[in-house]
């Protein structure tokens, strides 16, 4: 399973991270500054004895644990140990620093500069502070401790920190919560409401922006379900009449048989009404709303796949096709137009783009599985004009199938399509979700 990311846990945590680095660099940064600054203090002071105190040859003064020597054999012994050779650069300060880690104070610190006096004298100047020396302060707590009190301080002013980082995204997350719960909370009825506010301008810019959007799909859907009522309804009168003035006709042919010719004409006329027929039937089941329920209805699936594989049954004329058919009784309680809309037009289906080969249709209680197979080429066939039925109502299906898969996903039906090397498998349940 993939996890997403949360914008929220990336913003604390990237906040977190980065005021880390900022402590600990700017505490890095501090105490480079504060040592650099005791070295300063200590040169300015160095230098201003090299200029003020008057020495004879061959002696040396200690002045406020400064040691000033003319010479560089007067200089202390640990001084001459470390830094090895007279020093030839003038006003350049050395620091030797011993220490166990660098967490830890330093025991030993040595310093060491040379100065040349206004008459030419070399002056140097060392100070050397041991460990021993040090003043014992109030504070008898040993380094150890000092370092686990920095720690625990730096662990709580981070705490501290995650607090106050805490509360304030909890100030901007709320009303970014309250925007996606009303985005989440938003219908039909209360969409023409205006927004309520979220503190932020750009919260309420949003708000705006996704209830404008939001209204506009509400029309075009609006508008689309309008165009389908009403071309449905429109349509339902002249095919009305159509089939009408078919059976009109059927019926004068039987005083006055008509030629081969003219049967034929009559037969596709009625053939196209029952599938306009239907199609507007479809047309006016997906413009209803769907909060307009529908009471169901127990359908003999049986009988309603029998009866429609024998009004449908003219789509295999001139096709050398098997038909083999296996029910069993079965009621089932479904809306009655959304399950005749989908077994008509899978049965279709399957006798339209069949040209050579067997249809196997079988149902097992709500189970419908409907396979067609192909033994040659169907356009080789719709080339040569053998099948004038499939080529006049080919182009005319293919909607009807979209529409039927748009109620299956509506009822929430099981419905599975195979197609393997021309054999096409079509499987729907109506019972499977309940």
């Amino acid at each position: 399973m993939k996890i997403r990311p949360s914008l929220r846990l990336y913003f604390f945590i990237s906040v977190v991270l980065l005021g880390s680095v900022m402590a600990i660099g700017f505490s890095l940064l501090s105490v480079n500054y504060f040592i650099d600054g005791l070295d300063k203090g200590h040169y300015v002071v160095m230098r201003d004895l090299a200029k003020t105190v008057e020495l004879e040859d061959g002696q040396a003064k200690d002045i406020g644990g400064f040691h000033i020597a003319s010479r560089w054999q007067d200089t202390p012994d640990i001084i001459q140990q470390l830094f090895n050779s007279p020093l030839s650069e003038e006003g350049r300060l050395q620091k030797i620093t011993e220490q166990s880690s660098i967490f830890s104070v330093p025991e030993n610190v040595y310093f060491m500069v040379l100065f040349y006096t206004p008459q030419g004298e070399q002056r140097f100047i060392s100070k050397v502070m041991l460990e021993k020396d040090r003043p014992v302060s109030v504070d008898s707590s040993s380094p150890a401790k000092r370092l686990y009190w920095i720690f625990f301080t730096a662990v709580a002013a981070i705490a501290l920190f995650i607090f106050f980082l805490m509360m304030i995204m909890r100030k901007i997350a709320k009303p970014i919560e309250s925007l996606k719960n009303w985005a989440k909370s938003l219908n039909q009825e209360n969409l023409q409401h205006s927004p309520p506010d979220f503190n932020y301008n750009e919260l309420n810019v949003l708000a705006a922006l996704v209830q404008s959007n939001l209204k506009s799909a509400h029309q075009s859907v609006e508008r689309e379900q309008q165009f389908l009522s009403y071309a449905s309804h429109e349509l339902r009168t002249p095919i009305a009449v159509i089939r009408s003035n078919v059976e009109l006709l059927q019926r004068l042919s039987e005083k006055a048989p008509l030629s081969d010719k003219q049967q034929l004409t009559l037969q596709r006329i009625q053939r196209a009404g029952l599938t306009m027929s239907n199609l507007t039937d479809t047309l006016l089941w997906l413009s209803r709303n769907d909060e307009q329920e529908v009471a169901p209805e127990t359908v003999a699936l049986d009988d309603k796949i029998k009866q429609l594989c024998v009004e449908l049954n003219y789509l295999l004329n001139a096709k050398n096709v098997e038909i083999n058919i296996d029910t069993e009784q079965y009621g089932l309680h479904v809306q009655a137009t959304a399950c005749h809309i989908v077994l008509s037009n899978l049965i279709r289906n399957a006798y339209q783009h069949t040209q050579s080969g067997y249809v196997n249709i079988k149902q097992q209680g709500g189970r419908l599985t409907i396979i067609n197979c192909n033994t040659q080429d169907d356009n080789a066939e719709l080339k040569t004009g053998t099948n004038e039925t499939a080529v006049a109502f080919g182009e005319g299906y293919g909607l009807g199938l979209q529409l039927s898969e748009k109620i299956i996903k509506r009822h929430a039906w099981f419905y599975e399509v195979t197609n393997v090397q021309g054999l096409y498998q079509v499987t729907v349940d109506f019972e499977l979700n309940k």
